[in-house]
């Protein structure tokens, strides 16, 4: 017989080939699930009888629901030497005894099928155990504004109008000088401002009747901003004697006590309000600070004046960039992760993970060398910071993001780009030796429009706009079904969703949306070990950065939608040679190195096509490897594809079936 097989009883071998019952019902088959790695599988059911049968009896009388048995299968080589297939365990809680055969189950105890049961199950661990290593965050430098409304007294007949009374006498100073007062500001509740390291001070600016002027915002450190202003006013007296004017001043007063006036605007009581709009920009230095007087003057005496704003329209905010003090974030290798979940997964840390050409850091620098993982909870620095994630999401994320899918080897996981799993040459020849030929078209493989990037993410900030990693979609031309092919990673890599995360430090109560999300984040090793073992990666120049708020700043460029599309391109090539924009989630204006992210992308070769062949061929033997090309000859065509799956009756050896993945036909 072509194989054979034994049972294992208490680490003890028995010939068990006759005592099969049913090996005319075992199918051994090779299998590809995803478009990935070719993996083995087989009939889980077993008959035994003979000494078998009493074996394994006598084994379950023993020890019940303690007992303990395996079993192994050979294949006899060219050299008529035995060479194992595969072992598994038995399942006693399937044991059955009809007097005759027992029947029970295997337990696929292989690394793949533990993968396979729990890779859903989400896992928490401590980032401190993880031995993370220390990003020297920068951040981002954000757009902010400070927003102010006007106060005094409503008119009661006109909502839109307001208005301030002075019945006082001159201030110090003689007849023919002015009133100053404070004019009245308040900071709505809408500005958007730092949440950390702000580099200004607002604060409200009360209307002032004795000449005690307020400042409404104070510089913290050098920053430059650009005040803008919108508004019309008028004034009237309470006589006819006299000239009653108004005028509106905005100062800047240097820590040194020097005044700048940076604008006046009059009105003279009689003529059509005078409208103000204004744009002023000014470098303020630490201990500056802005204020608004408002001057009444009656060129006779003192009068009770109203001095009036039109509120429609009303505008005065304050405008600047403003980036973070630097903070330490503690980040993890994609290694360090994926071996903790299987870890976790087989109880055990008796096996390995392998990531193919992953260099973390960038040594040779890459976006797999570079990348690296950020729980949420580090980003705000909270207490005991945990990640939360599956193997599953693991899984979805280098698949996504960097064209990479899992192989299961022994004890041993690797992940390897989907390209290197399908070799572009024979090793397998069937020539003419074939029957029942068929082929046929594979419409899961035929796509509408392919989707790439991430979860949309909403952002209570007028920043949010500039972010542009998250979905964008597009349409293969194609419109045979209404298939989409999606490419969405479950880790996230917004730069602004953890600039964000990193301004609510010191919020350690506060729960947020967030905070059970994985970032990936793009790192290199710093040459100075003075502010943490990484800095962030920022491989392009401002000027190679079209479309950004502050290109200077902005980091996980080579994370964006349209690099995931690279790493996947021959994949999704198999129906299309080019996919046309259609729409997008984010910030469509970006241009990285003189391409749009909204740019039609064009595929130049694909991984193989829709055809799949099937056939039954006498070549009963297994390849060598599973991952090259079978070929076939067919009425004058040649056939090369790849193995989707291979199945061999071990009881009737006389042919094996090939469904293949077509590669390309040749006249």
């Amino acid at each position: 017989m072509y194989f054979r097989c034994q049972i294992i009883i208490n680490g003890i071998s028995y010939e068990a080939t006759d005592d099969l019952k049913n090996w005319d019902d075992f199918e051994l088959a090779y299998k590809r699930s995803d478009y990935d790695g070719v993996l083995r599988s087989f009939s889980t059911k077993f008959e035994f009888v003979n000494r078998s049968y009493n074996l394994l009896k006598e084994e379950y009388s023993k020890n019940y629901l303690s007992s303990s048995a395996g079993i192994a299968f050979y294949k006899r080589n060219n050299s008529w030497n035995w060479d194992k297939v595969f072992q598994c365990a038995l399942d006693f809680s399937s044991y059955s005894d009809d007097g005759y055969t027992i029947s029970i189950n295997a337990i696929d105890d292989t690394l793949a099928a533990i993968i396979k049961a729990k890779r859903n199950i989400q896992y928490e661990y401590l980032v401190s155990e993880l031995k993370p290593q220390s990003l020297y965050y920068d951040g981002l430098k954000f757009r902010y504004e400070a927003k102010y409304v006007s106060g005094g007294t409503t008119v009661e007949d006109d909502a839109n109008l307001q208005y301030i009374e002075h019945y006082g006498p001159l201030l110090p100073g003689g007849e023919g000088k002015p009133i100053v007062l404070g004019f009245p500001l308040y900071i709505l509740d809408n500005s958007e401002l730092p949440k950390l390291n702000s580099p200004l001070v607002f604060t409200d600016e009360p209307f002032s009747s004795d000449g005690g002027v307020q400042p409404f915002a104070e510089a913290l450190s050098d920053i430059n901003i650009t005040i803008k202003l919108s508004f019309s006013f008028y004034v009237i007296g309470s006589t006819s004697n006299g000239t009653v004017s108004s005028q509106i001043v905005l100062y800047i007063q240097r820590a040194d006590g020097t005044l700048e006036q940076k604008m006046r605007a009059q009105h003279i009581a009689g003529n059509s309000p005078t409208f103000v709009n204004e744009n002023i920009t000014s470098v303020l230095h630490k201990g500056d600070t802005v204020r608004m007087e408002l001057e009444l003057n009656n060129s006779v005496r003192p009068v009770a004046m109203t001095w009036t704003t039109y509120l429609r329209g009303f505008s005065l905010s304050v405008n600047f960039q403003s980036r973070i003090n630097p903070v330490n974030i503690d980040v993890l290798l994609l290694t360090t992760v994926a071996e903790k979940l299987l870890e976790s997964m087989t109880d055990s840390s008796d096996y390995s993970v392998d990531i193919y050409n992953y260099v973390p850091g960038g040594i040779t620098r890459s976006r797999l060398s570079s990348c690296f993982i950020m729980p949420a909870e580090s980003a705000r620095n909270l207490p005991n910071a945990k990640l939360y994630t599956s193997f599953k999401k693991f899984c979805e994320f280098m698949e996504a993001e960097f064209g990479y899918v899992l192989v299961v080897e022994g004890n041993n996981v690797t992940f390897i780009h989907r390209y290197a799993l399908f070799d572009n040459y024979v090793v397998k020849d069937l020539s003419d030796q074939i029957n029942d030929y068929e082929y046929s078209v594979n419409s899961s493989l035929i796509n509408t429009s392919v989707k790439v990037g991430y979860d949309k993410q909403d952002y209570d900030s007028i920043n949010g706009r500039d972010e542009f990693r998250f979905t964008n979609e597009f349409s293969t031309g194609l419109k045979l079904t209404d298939n989409t092919l999606s490419f969405i990673s479950p880790y996230r890599a917004d730069a602004y969703g953890i600039e964000f995360l990193v301004q609510k430090r010191g919020e350690d109560t506060t729960d947020n949306d967030s905070d059970n999300d994985v970032f990936i984040v793009g790192c290199q090793y710093a040459t100075s070990a003075e502010n943490g073992n990484l800095l962030l990666d920022r491989p392009y120049s401002s000027s190679q950065l079209l479309g950004l708020i502050s290109p200077d700043t902005m980091f996980n460029i080579e994370y964006s939608p349209r690099f995931m599309l690279e790493a996947n391109k021959a994949y999704i090539g198999a129906c299309t040679n080019m996919l046309k924009f259609t729409s997008s989630d984010g910030n469509s204006n970006v241009s990285i190195a003189g391409i749009k992210e909204t740019d039609d992308f064009p595929i130049d070769n694909r991984l193989f096509t829709v055809g799949e062949v099937d056939v039954e061929t006498s070549e009963v033997d297994i390849p060598s490897n599973l991952s090259g090309l079978i070929s076939l000859d067919y009425n004058g065509e040649a056939v090369h594809g790849y193995i989707k799956e291979m199945k061999i009756n071990v009881g009737k050896t006389e042919s094996v079936r090939y469904s293949l993945i077509v590669k390309e036909i040749k006249s």
